[in-house]
């Protein structure tokens, strides 16, 4: 009965559209007084939800992220992406998703990478004769990278969540995946592109023009590979690494001009509220898994898996559907902070590899972010791309299978998770 109340709490309440974390928080108090607990307990296991230096991470990257948006370097990024696949047919799509991948080095999120990337090219494809749906959808489908490839906010929530387990691994263990799922959406890019005889960059850039595209582009890379190479090293901590990311985007924006002074206190404001945003999300998240954890839940759910199989194989593919489903309808911080947890008991229980499935985990989540009908990452997408959302769904619907090509890939190849980790000591 109180699992019951607390579940349907929670959905009546988003349904009502109170904020995920505040709906969390109330539907886990009735469940409390339910139980005829004590109240004080909601704020212990709240103040336990954040009490972790490792959180420091996320207030500094999520300003990093906001210091190089507003220092103008996403068109260098895109430039330098352009370089290498512009001539191919469908170059700009190919250009999209490449700037998609430099991109993700310095934000580490979809929403970022859609509003950056997207408003640069959106128009630019639009008015280079492709749809501005397929435009859209492009930009949308390759926001997928961005949570990926190191440095990643989600990977550093999944660690925040589930506990005893390496963030560099994890970021790490990304950089295969997000690679492969650009691959693959390049690959649609390119056959969408060939069958509708979009057009291609039909000039060569000068020796000069390529320097000065890459001299500015490197500039901002730098960014992600101190990032790696600190935390891979053991030279400094993944909270650590966060500040030098964010020290360095403020220096390279006043250094190079391109950030004014008088923005600085709305970038830090921003990031405050961002941060404390996902503080909050942590928070009540604590309660909400302590409540399911007294009331047997992950024990329930262990056992019906069990019940179901004894194939760690068969337990994935289960696991991977489950996902899918819940990405659709809940927001990926939520899904990650609720249901990690509960998950990664579970699959320890099945032998697999903790990084590998953390990787799972969340690239399955982020697929959904963006899967019709109602993944949250088409809106977002369809307001940025000033486009019906129907269209969009009808355009982005060949990248989400090459996107479920790819978490069939890392699902079942976990070497393709584990490799680089094991290689550097994780």
């Amino acid at each position: 009965m109180i699992v019951a109340a607390l579940l349907g709490a929670f959905a009546l309440l988003l349904v009502l559209g109170m904020p995920v974390a505040f709906a969390i928080g109330v539907a886990s108090m009735l469940a409390i007084l339910l139980s005829g607990e004590s109240v004080v307990v909601a704020s212990h296991y709240m103040f336990a939800g954040v009490n972790s230096y490792l959180l420091v991470a996320i207030p500094m990257f999520v300003l990093a992220g906001d210091l190089m948006l507003h220092s103008g370097m996403t068109k260098s990024l895109t430039n330098f992406a352009d370089l290498f696949v512009g001539r191919m047919r469908g170059g700009l799509g190919h250009t999209n998703i490449g700037g998609s991948i430099f991109f993700s080095g310095i934000t580490g999120s979809a929403t970022a990478d859609t509003t950056a990337i997207g408003s640069v090219m959106i128009p630019a494809m639009s008015e280079n004769g492709y749809g501005r749906a397929y435009s859209t959808a492009v930009t949308v489908a390759s926001s997928a990278i961005g949570p990926i490839i190191p440095p990643s906010l989600t990977f550093v929530i999944y660690a925040l969540a589930v506990g005893n387990i390496s963030i560099g691994g994890l970021f790490i263990a990304g950089l295969v995946p997000g690679l492969l799922t650009a691959a693959a959406l390049m690959v649609m890019n390119h056959v969408i592109s060939t069958r509708r005889n979009y057009p291609k960059r039909e000039f060569s850039y000068s020796a000069r023009q390529a320097f000065t595209i890459t001299r500015k582009s490197l500039i901002v890379l730098v960014m992600p590979a101190l990032i790696a190479f600190g935390v891979v090293t053991g030279v400094y901590t993944a909270t650590e690494a966060a500040a030098v990311a964010a020290a360095y985007a403020l220096l390279i924006g006043l250094g190079m001009r391109t950030l004014k002074l008088r923005v600085l206190p709305r970038l830090f404001f921003n990031a405050s509220k961002t941060s404390s945003i996902m503080f909050l999300l942590l928070a009540t998240s604590s309660l909400f898994s302590y409540v399911l954890s007294t009331q047997g839940v992950p024990a329930d759910i262990a056992a019906a898996f069990q019940g179901l199989t004894d194939n760690p194989l068969v337990f994935l593919l289960i696991l991977n559907i489950t996902l899918l489903a819940i990405g659709l309808v809940i927001d990926l911080y939520p899904a990650i902070l609720i249901f990690g947890p509960i998950f990664a008991p579970i699959a320890h229980s099945y032998g697999i590899d903790p990084i590998h499935f953390g990787v799972v985990f969340c690239v399955n989540l982020i697929v959904g972010m963006n899967t019709p009908p109602v993944g949250s990452g088409l809106f977002i997408g369809a307001a940025i791309g000033r486009v019906k959302i129907e269209e969009l769904i009808r355009e982005i619907t060949p990248f989400i299978l090459m996107q479920l090509v790819v978490l069939a890939l890392i699902t079942y190849v976990p070497i393709l998770t584990t490799g680089l980790p094991r290689l550097f000591g994780y």
